[in-house]
């Protein structure tokens, strides 16, 4: 007998169904499997969505969220762009001459504002006559401002694309295009380290360029560029996922570094660890078996090539960077603190040669010719960029990103609309699948984003992702056990490990009051098809296709090898998904305009080939070469900050009417509640740490984080 239509509405078993409605839920994932289907070949072996359905795409109410980031964004690129084409006119032209072009370009700069394409139009145009009509003897000089031209110009073309189209439209070819190489590129090269923090005209500036001076921070560089704060990032930056612990011998499974294999291409001493520490107590091993040594490896990067960007070299090194867990913080870092993950030494290669390849210190113990210690600043700058690169390419888009979308079209395909694992999850996979289409449209192709933000070649960032996805193990990735594996377990303060198990322990509680609402035992478990047919699509080579579940079982039928006997591995399945959609994601998302957006401390690419002991520095001027053009800088931020700053809905919060609430089912509407008031908890506990900390880590605070990767 049917049951009443309420009780219809309400998310079941399929077990506990009658096989009429058995029947109908098989009819309608017969449908859902017409829209939701994998795809390999794009990105192979990485299994992603082969369409975007329409219940995955972006709604209204999102793409008006992403308008009010895009709007300033446009203002700011404008005005920059303007700035440096008045810089030009300034600099390189005679006033007597050049009266009708200044004059023109005062109207256009006061009028531009991307809202009045028409009226635009003609002061660009009035502009640009007046320059033409200039001597001809002058045309050399009024050649240089070309690709500003075409910046400025291009932005009204990029709005246009940006209401028509996608949101994420701002990150298409045709800004790429606007930066293209026209004529001599000299312009667009920074004159100073201010010319970089001017990038910030009509948005706030990011959070590396507001820490407050400390009397313990030295003085005449900004915090950001200081030792304190490059070790600060390594466990509370946008990426705290490369950090690993050093140890004497080797463990079954596990992440860490032996000290005598580091050494062997980084050789590193206890005479270094001793001068810049400042303790002639301590050893290299003394450090290792208290649990103090630690490193940074970005051996990945070997002989990875990188690529030219209009008409200029880009370079890749693999750096290695080595820290010590300072018990007693020397001076020039945060005080009255547990201690403080002191910088030791950097190498910017795989192997060591003292002329070509030497060992950088704080205090050029190791004689790298770098007595002002410019050299040690551009090393610092080496490691920066390649932590962001493997940010953007592993921790953020990897990791994340592309871990999530397959796990949306295996629910889809196995999971009935009345399933309740299903309901669980959909806010927590809102508009993955329409992100990731924007990605392989304008990030990972010849000329996007990527390519123009990140120094490899897009081939090497796709051979990245491929071998990065072919290596991700389940369990390895859960929080309960990554910390160990990477032997960082043991630091006594990792802001972003200890805020992050905060949440953690919240969602597991959550998904297991969740799930026992309609489980009871393993045996229910067991005998869910639906369940059973979504873990073959997460596991099966075929379809989804992850390694690493270590609490599936073997079946009896060898077309589903795996199976899933236990309730609560299950838990632990759902809760890390939600994870890794939620606070994960955030952790590595909205740290990017925070904190990877001003160019001499973090960047994306490098143009100049590592550091030698013969190469001369002077002056904090002599480092400019290494450092992205504004043009490309000015992209990387703008790209940053339309990421970091767009968040559709909050961790734990479904409904925008708290009167009318996501789930029908009353029975967990004091599951969601319990929920709600751990993060609220949560939310209080960051926010007093982050009294205590040499800088705040906001990016793990529940109401900073969506529900879903939808950016």
């Amino acid at each position: 007998m049917p049951h009443p239509p309420q009780a219809q509405q309400l998310p079941t078993l399929p077990q506990q169904m009658s096989p009429e409605q058995r029947e109908q839920r098989e009819f309608q994932l017969t449908l859902a499997r017409t829209n939701y289907n994998f795809m390999h070949s794009y990105l192979e072996p990485v299994p992603m969505s082969a369409d975007l359905p329409d219940s995955e795409k972006f709604s209204l109410d999102f793409e008006l969220k992403v308008v009010e980031v895009f709007i300033p964004l446009a203002e700011n690129f404008q005005k920059v762009v303007m700035g440096l084409l008045k810089r030009e006119l300034e600099s390189d032209l005679p006033d007597a001459a050049f009266k009708k072009v200044r004059d023109s370009f005062e109207k256009l700069s006061g009028e531009l504002s991307l809202l009045h394409p028409e009226r635009d139009a003609r002061d660009l145009h009035a502009f640009f006559e007046n320059v033409a009509s200039l001597p001809k003897a002058m045309e050399g000089l009024v050649k240089l401002p070309k690709d500003l031209e075409k910046m400025a110009t291009g932005l009204a073309t990029v709005f246009k694309q940006f209401i028509d189209n996608q949101p994420t439209a701002f990150l298409k070819s045709t800004l790429y295009d606007m930066l293209s190489e026209d004529h001599g590129r000299d312009y667009l090269q920074a004159q100073s380290l201010e010319d970089y923090a001017a990038l910030f005209i009509a948005l706030p500036p990011p959070m590396m360029l507001q820490i407050e001076q400390q009397p313990w921070m030295p003085k005449g560089e900004k915090p950001c560029e200081q030792d304190w704060f490059f070790g600060y990032l390594q466990i509370a930056g946008f990426n705290t996922t490369n950090l690993r612990g050093v140890v004497m011998e080797s463990m079954a499974n596990s992440k860490t570094t032996v000290l005598s294999e580091l050494q062997k291409k980084f050789p590193v001493s206890d005479a270094i660890l001793q001068s810049v520490t400042g303790d002639k107590s301590i050893t290299l091993s003394d450090a290792v078996r208290q649990n103090r040594l630690y490193v940074c490896d970005y051996a990945l990067f070997d002989g990875v090539p990188s690529d030219m960007m209009n008409g200029e070299q880009r370079y890749l090194s693999a750096p290695i960077a080595l820290f010590y867990w300072n018990p007693t913080p020397p001076p020039v870092f945060p005080t009255g603190t547990e201690g403080v993950l002191q910088p030791i030494a950097i190498q910017l290669t795989q192997s060591f040669d003292a002329e070509h390849a030497p060992i950088f210190t704080p205090n050029d113990c190791a004689d790298a010719n770098d007595a002002n210690g410019l050299k040690w600043r551009i090393a610092k700058f080496f490691v920066n960029v390649h932590c962001a690169i493997q940010h953007e390419t592993i921790a953020h888009l990897a990791d994340c990103h592309l871990i999530i979308e397959p796990m949306v079209v295996a629910a889809h395909r196995q999971l009935s609309d009345q399933h309740p694992l299903l309901k669980l999850l959909i806010p927590h996979f809102r508009f993955t699948i329409n992100i990731n289409d924007d990605a392989i449209h304008t990030l990972i192709t010849p000329g996007g984003v990527v390519a123009t933000n990140v120094g490899p070649a897009i081939e090497s960032t796709r051979k990245l992702l491929s071998e990065t996805h072919l290596a991700w193990r389940w369990d390895e990735n859960n929080p309960d056990n990554l910390f160990r594996l990477r032997g960082v377990d043991k630091l006594p303060v990792f802001p972003f490990r200890d805020d992050t198990r905060l949440l953690w322990e919240a969602t597991k509680n959550y998904v297991g009051d969740y799930l026992r609402t309609y489980y009871r035992n393993d045996q229910e478990v067991r005998d869910d098809n639906e369940v059973q047919g979504w873990i073959h699509e997460m596991t099966s080579p075929l379809y989804a296709g992850f390694k690493g579940l270590g609490g599936l079982s073997a079946g009896a039928d060898p077309a589903r090898p795996l199976v899933l006997e236990s309730l609560d591995y299950l838990i632990q399945i759902v809760a890390q998904i939600i994870y890794i959609a939620g606070p994960q994601h955030a952790s590595v998302n909205y740290a990017q305009y925070p904190l990877m957006s001003y160019m001499p401390s973090v960047g994306g690419t490098i143009y100049r080939e590592p550091p030698t002991r013969q190469t001369e520095l002077k002056t904090v001027q002599d480092c400019l070469p290494w450092y992205p053009p504004l043009d490309i800088a000015l992209y990387t931020s703008s790209f940053e900050y339309l990421l970091s700053s767009v968040q559709y809905d909050t961790f734990g919060h479904y409904e925008t009417n708290p009167r009318k609430p996501y789930f029908s089912d009353s029975r967990v509407h004091s599951v969601v509640a319990d929920f709600r008031d751990q993060l609220a908890l949560i939310e209080i506990e960051i926010r007093k740490r982050n009294k205590a900390r040499p800088m705040p880590y906001p990016f793990q605070l529940p109401s900073q984080i969506p529900n879903s990767i939808s950016i």
